[in-house]
């Protein structure tokens, strides 16, 4: 392996996707010299290729502003949080023309998902748009870079270190300020799906170990598993692959008369009735029979579409869209550390709360809170000394992110990742929990920490990529297991067997993760008191979801 190159900048973006550079280009534009790092290709890595929704708000069809925000609070079961849904509504139009004007194309000019008011415009090909942007506006990209962890050496980050993953070159990368949009987590699902196996807890592993809180881990993504080829939908007719025109999800062209709160969010309803009574033999891929009340409408279909088609999900170890990562200070996305924000699914705004509030609500997300990361780092680093870390420093994180190369004997990061998926990809660990198997679980996860992490071993830099990432997965399997012990009850797409209700007097909060005394603690972050549903509406009207052994467990006291 060469010598440690530095580079030298005022903001540093990691990730190439839609925070990412939007945080670039508004950086830049601002002002600052940028360097950005990607893993991948900026734009064609991560989740970024397979996004063809743009959410919006217009006064259009006779929605209003209301019904938005009331569609918000009831797809999130009101662990939104309302300023960052504000601002989407305020800002992802203007996202969004600036992206087509970049040279996204744009299909069908609104859609509605059924049962919501959610107007969507089908945006395909931003991800080369976004790069070409990018690269015309002067940041300077270096891609197929692993980041591994962030330059700290007081009480602000001042950079980050990484490597080339063709030719091993190692490198420091020493910014004034410092973004961070690598993405959301998983623990690389291989089954036909959704498209997150290059999503590894990079950025909230990175951000954790200095200190940063992380939050909304509790929560799980439920995009569903597909038989079929992952480019195209499950059900033949005249939908195409997601990344062509047309491709985008079906939704009929007029908004829902009504809200209908059973049909909003991704839901993991399709698991309550496989945990309840089995799956059929001849039924891999559709919804078991029986299930729970209210899973189904009226015509006896289970609600939700053909998200609540499949007892599997292809995204163990995701949580919701904007619900996982840094936990902001701002509306910025500034991270508890000096000198860190956080933005896209590295941050856990909880825009979307305990569900996901329609289509498009992600990308859209995503540019509107780059574009403020963005534009916030470039003005802090204004006020900003050159950063300078010692080169001790700098030489000890370089020992450690290359240590697995220098090692003769140790573990396989493939063996171990395969360990870590035994044990969190069963449903009744990240779906349908309960105490004891969480513990259990957790136990497990800590040993592989403690036992092997250490020692992983790697032959070359794609062998050093993947002992970070499984370094990475098994602290986000911590944290996923930590923060579903935490929460004492179900809400969303968190369901506890053992407490299996929302409990408003004790969880209308956010559970935070931090680090104390080289341990990992839960703390309480509580909502405000504007947000929390009205207390004069009854538990049905404010939860018309019903979690299966609900009633059972709250002993007929569901009004």
């Amino acid at each position: 392996m060469s010598e440690l190159m530095t580079l030298e900048t005022d903001v540093l973006v990691i990730g190439g996707g839609f925070a990412g550079c939007f945080a670039a280009v508004k950086a830049r534009e601002a002002g600052a010299r940028v360097v950005m790092a990607v893993k991948g290709r900026t734009g064609r890595s991560g989740l970024t290729p397979w996004a063809n929704s743009w959410f919006v708000f217009k006064d259009t069809k006779g929605i209003t502003r209301e019904q938005y925000l009331e569609q918000f609070k009831l797809s999130g079961e009101y662990l939104n949080n309302m300023d960052f849904v504000d601002i989407l509504m305020a800002e992802s139009y203007d996202r969004y023309q600036e992206v087509s004007a970049w040279g996204a194309q744009t299909g069908r000019p609104y859609y509605y998902q059924p049962g919501t008011v959610t107007r969507s415009i089908e945006v395909v090909g931003a991800g080369d748009a976004m790069r070409g942007k990018v690269l015309a506006c002067g940041v300077d990209v270096i891609e197929r870079v692993m980041i591994t962890g962030l330059v700290k050496p007081e009480d602000k980050v001042i950079g980050a270190v990484g490597f080339h993953m063709e030719s091993g070159q190692a490198c420091t990368i020493l910014a004034k300020a410092t973004v961070v949009a690598a993405g959301p987590a998983s623990f690389k699902p291989l089954g036909m799906g959704y498209f997150c196996s290059a999503a590894t807890a990079d950025g909230d592993a990175m951000a954790y170990r200095v200190g940063a809180e992380i939050s909304g881990k509790e929560f799980n993504d439920a995009h569903p598993a597909r038989p079929a080829n992952p480019l195209v939908e499950v059900d033949p007719g005249p939908m195409k692959a997601a990344t062509e025109l047309g491709g985008g999800p079906p939704g009929p062209t007029e908004p829902a008369d009504h809200l209908d709160a059973r049909r909003l969010g991704l839901r993991i309803s399709a698991v309550y009735g496989v945990h309840d009574g089995g799956l059929p033999i001849d039924a891999r891929f559709v919804a078991p029979p029986g299930g729970i009340p209210g899973a189904r409408d009226e015509k006896g279909d289970y609600l939700g579409g053909p998200f609540a088609k499949s007892p599997g999900f292809s995204t163990p170890g995701m949580s919701n869209h904007k619900g996982e990562g840094v936990f902001p200070q701002d509306l910025f996305g500034a991270s508890n550390v000096p000198g860190l924000w956080a933005a896209g699914d590295a941050l856990c705004s909880m825009q979307n709360g305990a569900g996901y509030a329609g289509f498009g609500c992600s990308c859209a997300g995503s540019a509107v809170q780059g574009a403020r990361a963005g534009r916030a780092a470039a003005e802090y680093a204004k006020l900003e000394a050159v950063p300078v870390a010692g080169n001790g420093v700098l030489e000890t994180l370089r020992e450690e992110m290359l240590a697995p190369l220098s090692r003769q004997r140790g573990f396989s990061p493939a063996w171990v990742t395969r360990l870590l998926q035994n044990i969190m990809f069963p449903y009744y660990v990240m779906y349908v929990k309960e105490r004891s198997r969480l513990e259990a679980a957790l136990s497990q996860i800590m040993y592989l920490q403690q036992k092997y992490a250490p020692l992983l071993k790697a032959d070359d830099p794609h062998g050093l990529r993947e002992a970070h990432e499984t370094r990475n997965m098994l602290l986000n399997a911590e944290m996923k297991l930590r923060a579903g012990l935490a929460r004492e009850e179900s809400r969303g797409t968190h369901y506890r067997e053992d407490f299996p209700f929302r409990d408003d007097e004790n969880w209308l909060c956010w559970v935070k993760l931090v680090e104390r005394d080289g341990a990992m603690a839960v703390v309480k972050q509580p909502l405000p008191p504007e947000w929390r549903p009205d207390p004069a509406l009854g538990y049905r009207e404010k939860y018309p979801v019903e979690l299966l052994g609900e009633d059972e467990y709250l002993g007929g006291r569901v009004g």
